[in-house]
């Protein structure tokens, strides 16, 4: 006597039930943290999981550089994005950070303003309200970051004259404040005669509609970056666990591989 044939209802739920076993599988990377990162970890993301598809990548909007970095011991995130090295006490959590890229730190207008440059000097007179127009006769309109934002202490850094002038911006009424990086590009582009600092990976990585302005006669492109023509770049670093897991390893791999590399420099990074 021949054993019975499985009917084709119980072969149907039986694949339905591997189909559902195997995505169960599926392992899920969470990157978080500074937004000048997100845009390239997206198309680097989708790339690692298009030649990795049991490894799906989730890139969750802005936590910051110190959000990313409280996440990554919690466990809230597999992977964080900074702008900064671990301090002496963040290293004590069991994270450790590694600088992966670099990108121009940049003054950026949207593509309507016509100036194509501006001189540190220049900007400086702009913070304090000395210059108010751009040559075509548009107010300069300011776009400013918290006091303590990382990108508000690399432009302190730059020169003593506008390291005076953000302290004067800062107290001026009815400047336009984002508290995020994402937030500073919105206002960039929709705010006439804008004026606002960002990085080049993230108007090319978000496909910005905005211009990063030549700074005192220098283009702020990777070549110029790399070479130290244009002195002015976000560190980039990302933050994990001591003992990462197999599917970090896999992503880390990927992103420091030429192929990640590739995309890194399309978005406007270098490698130092």
């Amino acid at each position: 006597m021949q054993p019975a044939r499985p009917s084709a209802l119980r072969l149907f739920v039986l694949c339905l039930s591997l189909g559902a076993c195997g995505l169960a599988a599926a392992s899920e990377l969470r990157l978080g943290g500074t937004g000048n990162a997100l845009g390239a970890m997206r198309l680097i993301g989708n790339a690692f999981t298009r030649k990795n598809p049991d490894i799906q990548v989730t890139v969750l909007p802005s936590l910051g550089t110190s959000g990313a970095i409280k996440a990554v011991p919690k466990g809230a995130i597999d992977i964080g994005l900074g702008s900064r090295p671990l301090t002496e006490d963040e290293a004590r959590t069991g994270t450790v950070s590694t600088e992966y890229a670099r990108s121009p730190l940049v003054f950026a207008t949207g593509l309507k303003t016509k100036a194509t440059g501006l001189t540190l000097d220049q900007i400086a007179s702009i913070y304090t309200g000395q210059l108010t127009t751009w040559p075509d006769g548009t107010q300069i309109r300011p776009v400013l970051r918290q006091a303590g934002d990382d990108n508000t202490r690399q432009v302190r850094q730059m020169s003593a004259a506008l390291d005076q002038a953000l302290a004067v911006a800062e107290k001026r009424p009815g400047m336009p404040f984002a508290t995020n990086d994402q937030e500073t590009a919105d206002k960039l582009e929709s705010i006439p005669g804008a004026l606002g600092v960002t990085t080049l990976c993230l108007i090319l990585s978000e496909e910005r509609a905005l211009r990063a302005l030549a700074l005192d006669g220098v283009e702020p492109t990777v070549a110029n970056g790399a070479s130290g023509k244009y002195p002015h770049a976000k560190r980039l670093y990302y933050v994990v666990r001591a003992e990462p897991s197999a599917e970090v390893r896999r992503f880390i791999a990927f992103l420091t591989s030429p192929a990640g590399r590739e995309l890194l420099a399309r978005t406007g990074h270098w490698v130092p």
